[in-house]
């Protein structure tokens, strides 16, 4: 339980830092910095203490489908928290707990109808969200609602993915190191594409020293929770994490003064008694 409460505080803080510092940068270029070094530190730790033998082509197919579905979430984020507020992240990121429940009911056996009341009820809180920051400050497009659903979708598909990954004996490392990679050659294609030679050099020197934070962060992060995830149960950590947008909220207001409203509150209390409610219901 520790290393998921670790990697709870953790992530929050990586989602302050990715917002903090997208501002004099751009999200192709910073997320290519960053997953340089996190990829680097992680395959110099497989090449120091682990064999790469146990590592056989069907799991190496079966990790790098969970990874790109993480680049693919990783990028929908980044574009909408650039310019928006970071308690949209947190919003949707308690929707996954939809998504979860749906694949526990298509490939667990777990009856779905038995949440549907809980269903309802995040979907309600949502909804009340939504309607209530139409006239604030935190409002977002349509486009930028569809982004922020794909990164849920994504995020979810690739913890589940990872998930099944590490219940099969995949040591975590590998597959950090398989996702950072995946993130640095997909980060560096639309670099390359869309920034000069010069521009580069120019932001590799200015953001040295933010890059070097935030790749140590997001490696104690996913070790964090991929080892919290090899021992516990998706469903039950998916709650754990549902502290994971909670404290997301929480630094957003305390790090960028972002105004928490009563009707915020009120949203994830509702979207949180349904996610309580689902996980009563399948004990």
């Amino acid at each position: 339980m520790i290393y998921i409460i670790l990697g709870v505080l953790l992530f929050s803080f990586n989602n302050v830092l990715w917002k903090k510092n997208l501002g004099p940068s751009n999200v192709s270029f910073l997320v290519t910095y960053r997953s340089f070094f996190t990829s680097s530190i992680a395959l110099l730790i497989i090449l120091l203490f682990y064999s790469t033998k146990q590592l056989t082509v069907f799991n190496l197919i079966k990790i790098t489908a969970g990874s790109l579905f993480g680049v693919i979430g990783l990028f929908s984020m980044l574009n909408v928290i650039k310019k928006n507020s970071l308690q949209w992240v947190g919003i949707y990121n308690l929707m996954g707990i939809v998504f979860t429940s749906l694949y526990l009911w298509f490939f667990e056996n777990i009856n779905i109808f038995e949440n549907t009341i809980g269903i309802s009820i995040i979907i309600l809180g949502f909804i009340f969200f939504v309607f209530s920051s139409s006239n604030s400050e935190i409002k977002i497009t349509l486009k930028q609602h569809f982004s922020l659903l794909i990164m849920t979708f994504c995020f979810t598909v690739s913890s589940l993915i990872h998930w099944k990954n590490l219940t099969n004996q995949i040591p975590p490392v590998f597959i950090i190191a398989n996702q950072e990679l995946i993130v640095f050659i997909v980060g560096l294609s639309f670099t390359l594409v869309h920034n000069k030679k010069v521009e580069i050099v120019s932001l590799i020197k200015s953001q040295f020293n933010n890059v070097i934070i935030m790749s140590t962060v997001v490696i104690a992060a996913l070790l964090c929770s991929f080892s919290g995830l090899k021992i516990m149960n998706p469903f039950i950590s998916g709650l754990v994490f549902l502290a994971s947008p909670l404290t997301t909220i929480l630094f957003s207001s305390f790090f960028f003064k972002e105004r928490i409203s009563i009707k915020t509150w009120s949203s994830i209390t509702i979207i949180s008694i349904g996610a309580f409610i689902i996980y009563l219901q399948t004990l």
